[in-house]
């Protein structure tokens, strides 16, 4: 079975709602992405559940002050009563010329009561070639 057009859409809205929370420092508005027992891998480590997760904004810091994150190149599909997605994510840092970062999520998702929300979510920063 396919996912509908209207829930592409809505996890497409959830990624970005997440990247606008994370811009802004809301705390709150970006655990409101997350299923109560999700978990977020990335460089900072391991977070799991909504207590720990409220700590990912926090432990990244300077890695995301100042930082715009842009996601796109979304790819989502059915999997179980889920979803899977993987989309990039290009980060532009607002306070200086330097080049952008690139990242590649890889995103489990839930619906739960009629909202998508994010089970796992893991962050993989693009290394530049040498």
């Amino acid at each position: 079975m396919t996912l509908n057009a209207e829930d592409k859409i809505a996890i497409q809205e959830l990624s970005v709602a997440y990247a606008n929370a994370m811009d802004a420092g809301d705390i709150a508005g970006w655990l409101e992405t997350w299923a109560d027992d999700g978990v977020w891998e990335g460089g900072a480590g391991r977070y799991e559940g909504k207590e720990r997760l409220a700590q990912v904004l926090p432990d990244l810091g300077n890695r995301i002050i100042g930082k715009r994150h842009i996601m796109s190149n979304f790819v989502i599909k059915r999997d179980g009563r889920g979803a899977r997605q993987t989309c990039y994510l290009l980060i532009v840092d607002c306070s200086k010329n330097n080049l952008p970062t690139s990242a590649v999520y890889s995103d489990v998702l839930r619906k739960k009561n009629g909202q998508w929300l994010f089970v796992h979510r893991k962050v993989q920063i693009d290394q530049a070639p040498t």
